[in-house]
Parts: structure tokens; sequence; C-alpha cells
């Protein structure tokens, strides 16, 4: 895909920035900054233009494995309703008709605010310092063009649209609506406004879910609405593989919540050459005589390393006694890491031993957080729970190899429910059948930061289990 950048000799605006503003959005894991090769383009992302240019993007710029809405099939006909998942790195999005259900599109793509910071922590720094209407103009540009896109893909009008529901961390809807998020970046970590009442842009009202706490928003609480959480019936562990990794442990109908900060690397964000979940990700790697055999999403020429690759890799290297317990390559890959393909540019795509601690890093604070719930919700590990999987990451995820890195720390797990996008659909059980998610009532919010035991146990699992 080719775009013309209109530049002269006054503008001050680097390449990235100005190829944003276009409604591209690109994975630069240094965010401009010229100290990463994450972007994989054939330009200095800190390039600032002084003339014209053409710039060639691939075509796999903005296209993320799309969404399953509890997998429905799309059928064509008018449509009425806007479903987004407002992520940190990726938004997803559907387009329904409200009165019969049908589903007639969905569309995913990364979140353009990455430009001010891969986490919700560096975007709450950026607002706080001058850039909280640029922060929140490039969210709201960046859906009316995907929305524009939507009805363009299913021949319907924007002026149609009547009904909007949105779901999304604390920190993204504070940037969505431009609310001061400076409370949220430091200690108690309290909300200052309510959650956002219905309200009215043209024809269309928008729905946006409660949140539950300044670390666990509105995303999971549609979540639980998809996995009827909270019962009486099991206990049931509900994980959101993302940037904030949220998780709600149900127990006897209490909901006890918490987010720890694994980081974008579940994701593919913040790896030397990874990737989002889309075709040529690599997403399995098995390890024959130091050869690596992969599979890629969609059997597609390799691109990259997605995050289930990722932890593929990193329990293939467990097995096969590459890395010691403490995440530390043996001599073989110590210093250049692991050369796993080559990208359809010739790049080679690499694992490096600072990829292999980011995914170390994001495993302890997930195991960790684990380990805090059942404390304080004074659950045994030995009673059995049914583990719900949140996220498009888990479709390609081996559970097999999160159970040998410790990804889930030494639960007991009876049954795994790989659920998908669970902000959509309990968006959509929401639009269609309005069951409303409003839940705080039964949550117990805990501020893992604040917890006395939280960074021993994070120590604890910093360390990978021992394969015999």
């Amino acid at each position: 895909m080719n775009i013309h950048i209109h530049a002269d000799a006054q503008n001050t605006k680097n390449i990235l920035t100005l190829i944003e503003e276009q409604g591209f959005s690109l994975p630069c894991n240094c965010h401009g900054a010229h100290r990463c090769n994450g972007a994989r383009y054939s330009f200095d992302c800190s390039l600032i233009p002084k003339k014209p240019m053409d710039v060639s993007l691939p075509d796999t710029s903005d296209k993320i494995q799309s969404v399953s809405l509890e997998k429905m099939e799309t059928s064509d006909g008018t449509a009425d309703t806007l479903l987004i998942d407002l992520g940190t790195t990726t938004i997803a999005m559907a387009f329904i008709d409200k009165e019969s259900g049908a589903l007639r599109q969905c569309k995913t793509s990364a979140n353009p605010q990455a430009h001010f910071g891969s986490d919700v922590i560096s975007r709450i720094q950026a607002a706080t310092h001058g850039n909280l209407s640029d922060l929140t103009d490039c969210i709201r540009k960046h859906i009316k063009k995907e929305t524009a896109l939507l009805c363009q893909m299913t021949h319907n009008d924007i002026s149609a649209i009547r009904f909007c529901y949105i779901g999304g961390n604390t920190t993204m809807i504070h940037l969505l609506f431009g609310y001061d998020c400076t409370s949220l970046g430091h200690s108690p970590f309290t909300i200052k406004v309510p959650s956002p009442e219905p309200l009215s842009i043209g024809n269309c009202t928008v729905y946006t879910a409660p949140w539950i706490s300044a670390f666990v928003g509105g995303d999971i609480t549609a979540g639980l609405l998809s996995c009827h959480l909270p019962s009486s019936g099991e206990n049931a562990l509900f994980l959101d593989l993302g940037t904030n990794g949220e998780m709600v442990l149900n127990h006897k109908r209490k909901l006890y919540t918490a987010a720890t900060a694994a980081g974008p690397a579940f994701e593919g964000n913040g790896l030397s050459c990874g990737c989002p979940g889309i075709s040529g990700a690599i997403s399995h790697v098995v390890l024959r005589n130091l050869f690596p055999s992969l599979t890629t999403i969609n059997n597609a020429h390799p691109i990259g390393i997605c995050g289930s690759g990722a932890i593929s890799l990193c329990a293939e290297l467990l097995r096969k006694h590459y890395v010691t317990s403490d995440g530390v390559l043996t001599e073989k890959f110590k210093t250049d890491g692991i050369v796993l393909s080559k990208s359809p540019d010739g790049k080679s795509i690499t694992f490096l031993p600072e990829d292999l601690r980011s995914i170390q890093l994001a495993i302890a604070a997930i195991a960790a957080g684990i380990d805090i719930l059942l404390a304080e919700s004074g659950v045994s590990k030995k009673e059995s729970f049914t583990l719900y999987l949140g996220g498009g990451f888990g479709f390609h995820l081996s559970i097999e190899d999160c159970q040998c890195i410790g990804l889930f720390s030494d639960l007991c797990i009876s049954e795994i429910k790989v659920m998908g996008n669970t902000c959509l659909q309990g968006l959509y059980q929401w639009a269609v059948y309005e069951r409303t998610p409003a839940i705080q009532n039964d949550c117990v919010p805990l501020n893992l930061g604040e917890h006395p035991d939280f960074q021993k146990t994070y120590l604890h699992h910093m360390t990978f289990p021992d394969i015999r």
C-alpha cells in the first residue's frame, strides 16, 4: 500500500506522526524514539520530511486477526449498533443490527495512541504533561475512521447508527472522554469522575460499560457478563492476558479483581521482532536439533512473532534445556538469541535474550497476581477452578505451554474456556438482550502494587518451573 505524505520546509513532525494523521497505525515499540527495530519498515521513524514523499506500507498494516463474536457468522443487511472494545494496544469493533442481533461485520485495528506510549502509565503521563487533548482527538478520529470503514464494508450509512456500546479500561475511557486522569497515575489511584452516563451524539446514544476500579475497567465488566459471572456454582478465574493483565477470581458470588502490569509482550509489542496476532505472525515454535519449526497464523510467510508464539518458544526452550530456570539462555543462544526465520523483506526474525526477559516478567506478574487473589479470597490452590481466557490471544495459545512456563501458577484447573473477545461478547449481550453490566457491588478490588506480599511473590515467580 502506498500513501502520499504532505510536507514542506516548515514541517516539524516526524514521518510516524504524519502517517498516523492519515489514519494508519504502525507498531512502533520505541514510539518514534528511534531505539528499536520493531516497526520493520524501511524508513527512519524519527525522520522529519521537508518535502512531499511517498511511503510504502505493507498490506498487514493495521490488520489484526478478526475477532470472534460468539462464533457468529456475518450476514448482509442493515446495521444500527456499534460495539467497541477500546483496548490499550488493540481496538476491536463490531457492527450489528440491534433488533435481530445479526452480526454484519467485525474489525480490529491498532490503537493509534501507542505513539504516546505502549501502556496506560505512559499515556497517563503524556496526558498530564499537556497531551490530553491530543490523545482524545487521536482516538476519536480513529474510531470515526474505523466506523466509516465498517459502514462502507456493510453498505450502511453512518447516519443510520442509533446506538454505540463501549467497553475499555478505566484510563482508555478517561482519554476518550477527555477526563483528567492525573489521579489514576499515583497512589491512592482514585477515580474522580463516575462512569459516563449515556449520552447522545446526533441520532446515536452512547453507552459505556461501568468500571470497577482505577485498574479494572468496563472491558472487564463486559467480559464478566459474557462469562456469566459472578456465579455461585463454581470457583472460576477470568484472565485477560493483555497489557494490563486484568484478572477476576469468582468465589461464592464474590469477585476479587486486580490488574497486574504484564506489559505489552503478550500482545507482541515490545519484542524485538514482535507483532500482533495478524496473518504471518509466528504462533507456535518447535525446536528440532536447534532448528525452529514454525506455525504461522493463516500459514502465511513469517513477518514476526506474536505473544502465543513467544510463549510457545519459551516453553520449548525450557523443555530442551536451552534456558536456565533464571531465564538465561545457554551459550548457543546467549549473545545473538535465536534466528527464527526471514521476513518478506529479507530481515532476520530473531528472539533475543531481552525478549525472553520481557516474557519472563509478564509471566511473573500474572502468576503473582493469581496467588494474591487466592490468598485474599481464602481459596486453596488445591480446589479446582474453571479458567476463562479472554482476548483473541487465547485462540492461538497452547495451554500445555502456559503450564510449562508457570503462567497460571500451579492452579488446579478442571476446565479451560477460551472465550475470544469477551468485551465485545458482553457488549453484544448488553445491546441485544439488555443484560446490563452493573456488578460493582459484587466486586472486591485489590491494588497489587500496595499489597505487602506482591513483591515477594512476584520475585518468586521470576524463576521458571524446573523441567526434568
